[in-house]
């Protein structure tokens, strides 16, 4: 398989809701979310916004990612954040929350925050979010899981401020892993095997990429230049 970033109609739709969440208006909240269910690709294509916009921007406005902890505490995820800005953390939660807030005042730039199902029971840690945002002016963009909209919603002042920036994952449908399969495998399948793909995989990347592992090994094993369904199928038998 190529190791390459494969565009799908999620990706494309992720790149749209950030730029306009970083572009947007002064007076439009800068808060986002992106949520679905599990292999749907969404801190994968998370990471790669992040490294192809590092790329057009100075070192210092690179965007911020990190990744909620299950564990974590407002005063440990604010370490996380500091650090992530290039700054030695202080110890107490007031002055790491000034740590940040001065550093995205100084070099305002994009954060995003992985797995925020993990902080949706914490209010501190998400009225943090929402307090840096406003103090700031940065956007930020959440991922999290299929629940994340419905738990985030609980906090009324939050989900106001995020409602105009919010994408739901969709599975792939066929065209789409199509599209994936022409991007990514190093051998040609027919429209077939697609198919098989598609069933088996339920529109999941995560269980897509697999099965082009296997067409791929089927392929060089049997000396194929295009594998069809019924190799797929076989193979699983």
């Amino acid at each position: 398989m190529k190791n390459i970033f494969a565009m799908t109609s999620n990706a494309e739709l992720f790149f749209s809701l950030a730029t306009a969440l970083e572009r947007r208006e002064k007076r439009v909240p800068g808060l986002g979310l992106v949520f679905g269910e599990p292999g749907l690709g969404k801190t994968r294509t998370a990471s790669y916004y992040v490294d192809r916009l590092a790329r057009t921007v100075d070192r210092d406005q690179k965007p911020i990612f990190i990744r909620a902890l299950a564990n974590d505490t407002p005063r440990s995820f604010l370490e996380t954040m500091v650090a992530e800005l290039g700054q030695e953390p202080l110890f107490r939660t007031t002055d790491l929350y000034r740590q940040a807030e001065n550093a995205f005042r100084e070099t305002p730039r994009l954060l995003i925050v992985d797995e925020i199902d993990r902080l949706a029971s914490n209010w501190k840690a998400i009225e943090t979010l929402r307090d840096l945002t406003d103090q700031t002016g940065i956007p930020i963009l959440m991922i999290g899981m299929g629940e994340s909209e419905r738990k985030l919603a609980r906090f009324r002042h939050l989900y106001y401020r995020m409602k105009a920036h919010i994408l739901r994952f969709a599975p792939l449908g066929e065209a789409d892993i199509r599209r994936f399969v022409d991007q990514v495998a190093e051998v040609s399948l027919d429209d077939s095997a697609v198919g098989v793909i598609c069933e088996k995989s339920g529109g999941r990347i995560g269980e897509i990429i697999p099965e082009i592992v296997k067409a791929e090994k089927i392929g060089k094993a049997n000396d194929l230049k295009t594998i069809k369904g019924n190799h797929l199928l076989r193979s699983a038998a």
